[in-house]
């Protein structure tokens, strides 16, 4: 990780936020795509419910759907608003390093976070919480047992 510039850290910094931020977006059409199904399989059971007199049945299960909808839609307008807040952030702080940079950066140097020195092609392989607690009750192990 070394290698990489000052400058370069930070715009692989934000380069990994507004990847996350194109990763949120695709939860939203799923669950657009959600919606559209429960839509469809609601249409197709309501003849059913009529013809086997199960209407209040049916009209139980549309209210719940209709409930989730409404907090998946507003998971959504609040997914929405913090992207479009995050991608107005990531500009500025893109150009406020580009500034920066100009003056300052030539002499400072940062280490990567970890989650996105995690996501780097030459990044050393980085340990699981189950590895790193399998490691730590290894060492507080006692050493007779250690030998078994």
């Amino acid at each position: 990780m070394s290698e990489l510039s000052p400058q370069e850290k930070i715009q692989t910094c934000l380069d990994y936020l507004d990847k996350r931020l194109e990763e949120t977006s695709l939860q939203t059409i799923q669950i657009a795509e959600t919606i559209l199904a429960d839509i469809r399989e609601l249409n197709l059971d309501y003849s059913e419910a009529a013809k086997n007199n199960q209407l209040a049945e049916y009209l139980t299960r549309l209210r719940d759907t209709q409930v989730n909808w409404m907090h998946q839609l507003q998971d959504i307008i609040l997914e929405q608003t913090n992207r479009d807040l995050s991608g107005q952030v990531i500009q500025v702080l893109n150009n406020f390093t580009n500034k920066l940079n100009e003056v300052h950066l030539k002499h400072l140097d940062f280490d990567l976070p970890s989650a996105v020195a995690s996501k780097q092609a030459n990044a050393f392989e980085y340990l699981s919480q189950e590895e790193i607690d399998l490691l730590f009750s290894d060492q507080n192990m006692p050493s007779e047992n250690k030998d078994l």
